[in-house]
């Protein structure tokens, strides 16, 4: 799949995009570093800390969360695991999901706002700018998809304009942001439907 995200979205278009980024729902950049600072600020993560932060990740979302299993211990020991940087397995990530509202879209927005250096949100916006295609639901709770996505994440972030796009898009926001952040962001705000 990162073959086919390289294809459709060359660098000039990203950047071009990047550059010409603004903000279009301002309580979301108010809201965002307070989701960051609520896991930031935790030592480790408890069943209790987890139903607070999928509850406001789903103020993010337009469906109501439901917890969809019982795997909270498993569910724990993945989120403390990424917290520290361990990146999830396929597994780890079906099993995420699961408990999730059965979702890869809420998944992903958790583990960002867990550790914004090693995750990069998912959702529909991202999906229908990187592959000119419709979110299904097969096709936007793919982990392998997601996976490949953090990979072209990684390829974009290592370029060498990245730094100064980055820049550019934290003085629009006005705060810092992650990497991963920024890259998502450009596709977010370039990926709603035509």
């Amino acid at each position: 799949m990162i073959d086919t995200f390289k294809q459709n979205i060359p660098l000039d278009k990203f950047f071009k995009d990047g550059y010409n980024f603004e903000i279009q729902r301002k309580s979301d950049y108010l809201s965002y570093p307070e989701f960051l600072k609520y896991f930031n600020d935790l030592k480790t993560i408890t069943r209790h800390n987890l139903t607070i932060g999928i509850n406001f990740t789903y103020g993010w979302m337009p469906t109501i969360f439901d917890f969809r299993s019982d795997n909270f211990d498993e569910t724990l020991d993945i989120l403390n695991k990424a917290k520290t940087g361990s990146k999830p397995t396929i597994d780890n990530l079906v099993l995420l999901k699961g408990l999730l509202n059965n979702s890869l879209v809420g998944t992903t927005k958790l583990l960002h706002f867990i550790n914004p250096d090693n995750f990069a949100i998912w959702d529909s916006r991202v999906y229908r700018y990187l592959t000119n295609k419709e979110p299904y639901d097969n096709r936007i709770g793919n982990c392998n998809t997601y996976l490949d996505y953090l990979a072209f994440c990684d390829y974009l972030t290592k370029q060498q304009e990245f730094n100064t796009l980055k820049k550019s898009m934290e003085k629009k926001v006005g705060y810092s942001m992650t990497a991963l952040r920024v890259a998502e962001l450009v596709m977010y705000s370039n990926g709603a439907k035509q």
